[in-house]
């Protein structure tokens, strides 16, 4: 066995979700994506940054880009049950390729204006809100169940250890061409995500309906419904996802104060893009950390640690004197922040059945994205007058003393700190029960 086999067969021991061939290209189709739109967040951040020179405006552009998995993402995740999950991804990417062109192409040209920036993120926010539900469904479709929890946090690698090359290449592109440059990357790293997507064996199950209604109104709210329902009816679901709406809120909503923060410690743009790096290269490590645990206690000790860090990171970023201290917190917010996120998302992914997977994703999706684009808006106003240093440390406090509660306090968080499981005995309400009871109080 050659030295180059050997390491092959080693890293499939530790990694069998890369034995699956569909899994690999869904792995490249979510690591060139990623690094796309950290890419497209960098220079769109900077480029109003250096337009208006107003945190609003910062804010306002990445409220734009993520709103829209807020309120499109749970008919996205709908669709995603409904429609094949590939198509969905291939015709989110083409859209978001349109997109990089059209702000490469008024950069360049020196017509480009904050209002253009704004509508354009928003365009490629719908996108994103139809195209992420369908992703993250198929993760589970291309791999064995044991190998799953691997699967996931490799998944998580992709999205948030991308932040290391896009940003990377990026933040070079930016300090000497411009930002018309990082655009321009941008659309080329989502044409190698949609190659990946077009050689996808994996087909959604046909919907049983017929093809026209397929996209009808009706069926498709009905459908967000019943998603909606289903969660309301499962404790389990309910309590990891008002978590990570309260975690994405309160540690990961703080890309409109770096550019604020990157030129009060010193650097301007390239202390800017290397917090960015910084954050992806803690997620690399967090997350293959979190791949390589193979018992559910080890899960649960790392969700409490990940968690705590969380918003200790943010402490860090918010008595950041120098650029380097400024780095490092960076690095370790992305370490404990991608890591919490890959654990949350296998929590969900066990019990949310195949059929619903879409809508359940959605509306993780939903309240992550929809948290960080609300509470980005509002820390991009705020910083303008109160500064970025107490927003920072304000958060990191808030988040670190409530998941430290909920812990200690609500039974559900309690059991997968000790265990990495849910507790015994929780059943989920059944989702078309649980869809017909409001009928049913209104028809008494």
């Amino acid at each position: 066995m050659t030295r180059t086999q050997a390491l092959l067969t080693r890293i499939t021991e530790r990694h069998p979700s890369l034995l699956y061939a569909d899994f690999r290209r869904v792995f490249w189709n979510a690591f060139f994506a990623s690094a796309s739109f950290w890419t497209m967040l960098l220079a769109r951040g900077w480029l109003v940054h250096e337009l208006t020179g107003k945190g609003f405006w910062v804010g306002a552009v990445t409220f734009a880009g993520m709103v829209p998995l807020a309120l499109s993402g749970p008919v996205g995740g709908a669709l995603a049950d409904r429609v094949d999950r590939r198509l969905m991804a291939i015709a989110a990417d083409a859209v978001g390729i349109v997109v990089a062109g059209a702000l490469a192409a008024i950069t360049f040209a020196g017509v480009v204006e904050p209002w253009h920036v704004l509508l354009f993120a928003s365009i490629d926010g719908v996108a994103r809100s139809f195209g992420m539900p369908a992703e993250q469904a198929i993760v589970p479709n291309v791999v064995r169940e044991e190998h799953l929890l691997n699967a996931v946090a490799l998944s998580g690698i992709t999205r948030h250890g991308s932040r290391i090359v896009g940003p990377l290449l990026g933040g070079a592109l930016l300090a000497t061409i411009g930002a018309d440059a990082v655009f321009a990357l941008s659309g080329a790293f989502l044409v190698l995500a949609l190659q990946q997507l077009v050689r996808l064996e994996y087909r959604s199950a046909p919907f049983p309906s017929a093809p026209g209604r397929v996209l009808a109104i009706g069926p498709v709210f009905r459908d967000v419904r019943e998603g909606v329902y289903h969660v309301a009816g499962d404790s389990r679901l309910l309590v990891v996802l008002v978590l990570v709406g309260f975690h994405c809120g309160a540690t990961m909503a703080f890309d409109s104060m770096m550019p604020t923060l990157a030129t009060d410690v010193g650097g301007a743009d390239v202390t800017f893009s290397s917090i960015i790096v910084g954050i992806g290269a803690g997620s690399v490590v967090g997350t293959l950390i979190i791949s390589m645990i193979r018992s559910d206690a080890a899960l649960g000790r790392a969700f409490f640690l990940v968690g705590i860090g969380s918003g200790l990171a943010l402490l860090v970023l918010g008595f950041a004197a120098t650029p380097h201290v400024a780095v490092t917190g960076g690095v370790l917010a992305g370490a404990t922040q991608a890591s919490f996120m890959a654990v949350t998302v296998l929590f969900v992914q066990r019990v949310a059945p195949d059929e619903l997977r879409g809508r359940v994703m959605s509306l993780y999706i939903m309240l992550a994205a929809g948290q960080m684009a609300f509470v980005n808006y509002g820390f991009g106003w705020l910083s303008d007058g109160v500064g970025v240093r107490p927003l920072l440390i304000a958060a990191g406090t808030l988040w670190t003393a409530g998941f430290a509660a909920a812990s200690m306090l609500l039974p559900e968080v309690r059991s997968l700190v000790r265990s990495g499981t849910f507790r015994e005995g929780l059943e989920p309400m059944d989702a078309a029960d649980a869809a017909m009871r409001p009928i049913a109080a209104r028809e008494e």
